[in-house]
């Protein structure tokens, strides 16, 4: 079994491999965002984390963003679910994975730790969990 130090290592691998090598548009897929969740949850979460209950993939200029997680609360059933939304396109994959991780982030503290899911310390505290794989926040 790797150890985490390795495990980091070969996903900064594959950051650099898979994602800096192209700077072309990327086309935001359900497999990529799927295959990278598990990778983040994985890494950073330590597998922790649950998935998204639903994952959108829709234009966001609207809402002046470019990605986000929708939280959608049924008083009566006293059930929570959070949707991923993300941008049909992104400037390169690795924005894609960027904001993927922005978002799970956001997740964590919401689902796991019963956080705002604000930009406050709980969310920045990701910030060199992330820098170790190559991801920014």
């Amino acid at each position: 079994m790797a150890t985490t130090k390795q495990k980091k290592l070969k996903i900064k691998k594959l950051v650099k491999k898979d994602i800096l090598s192209t700077t072309r548009k990327y086309k935001t897929t359900y497999k990529d965002i799927k295959i990278w969740f598990n990778i983040i949850n994985d890494t950073v979460f330590e597998s922790k984390l649950s998935p998204f209950n639903d994952i959108i993939i829709k234009d966001l200029s609207r809402q002046k963003c470019i990605g986000q997680v929708v939280i959608h609360d049924w008083k009566r059933k006293g059930s929570r679910q959070y949707h991923l939304e993300m941008q049909k396109y992104y400037k390169t994959k690795k924005e894609f994975v960027d904001t993927l991780a922005h978002e799970c982030v956001h997740l964590w503290q919401m689902a796991n730790i019963g956080d705002t899911g604000n930009h406050n310390a709980v969310f920045y505290s990701y910030r060199p969990k992330l820098n170790q794989i190559g991801l920014n926040l």
